[in-house]
């Protein structure tokens, strides 16, 4: 069955917000396919939940945590460049380079910079994860960095670039592994460890600690 033939199905299902969700698999005939699916294709058992409105974490606890399953854009698959989708002198790149698994089936990281009308090739770090998430106006970018030391191993903090201000502010919180989806309002909301017991992420960037501020030109 594709993806359109799925959505299909689930778009007649009436009520489907009411309903629980083997009463969503069930209405709209799609319960088959998702248990054949569950083992063999992660992808489409999780085109079939999307598509039947379930929430991420209960796609995840479902569907099981692999790589396999995540949606594109994700820590261990993303584009080597990534713009605000403005136009002119409003338009900003992030560009990545050099990414390589920071492991043996780890996720990627490597160089960033970010270039716009006013800034040119600026490194934001040598050793970036991804995705990162732009505000809607494309003003703000909120980039997953990797560090690494002795007492923690290897883990991530985020970077959050102003182009208006032309000041880049690191946080010191630790994560392990970020997977953002989007970045609205004082909220960066995305996910931390999609793989290994993942938690929903909601991170306040004007109270959470700050770590340095820098400027960027």
């Amino acid at each position: 069955m594709t993806k359109k033939e799925i959505y299909e199905k689930a778009n007649n299902v009436i009520g489907i917000e009411g309903m629980s969700g083997n009463e969503r698999l069930f209405t709209s005939g799609l319960m088959d396919l998702f248990d054949a699916s569950k083992k063999k294709d992660k992808y489409t058992a999780r085109i079939i939940l999307e598509a039947l409105k379930f929430d991420e974490l209960s796609i995840g606890r479902m569907v099981g945590y692999s790589t396999d399953s995540l949606k594109y854009p994700n820590p261990w698959d993303f584009p080597n460049e990534n713009s605000n989708g403005q136009v002119d002198e409003k338009k900003g790149t992030l560009e990545y380079t050099n990414l390589v698994e920071i492991g043996m089936g780890a996720p990627i990281g490597g160089i960033c910079k970010l270039s716009s009308i006013e800034l040119d090739n600026v490194l934001i770090d040598k050793w970036c994860g991804g995705p990162a998430i732009w505000t809607r106006n494309g003003l703000k970018v909120a980039i997953p960095i990797w560090e690494k030391n002795f007492f923690h191993g290897t883990f991530q903090k985020i970077v959050i670039v102003d182009l208006k201000k032309h000041t880049l502010t690191k946080y010191k919180k630790k994560f392990r592994v970020l997977d953002l989806r989007s970045f609205s309002g004082d909220f960066i909301v995305g996910f931390d460890s999609p793989v290994h017991k993942m938690k929903k992420l909601e991170f306040n960037y004007l109270t959470e600690p700050v770590e340095k501020v820098r400027g960027i030109k």
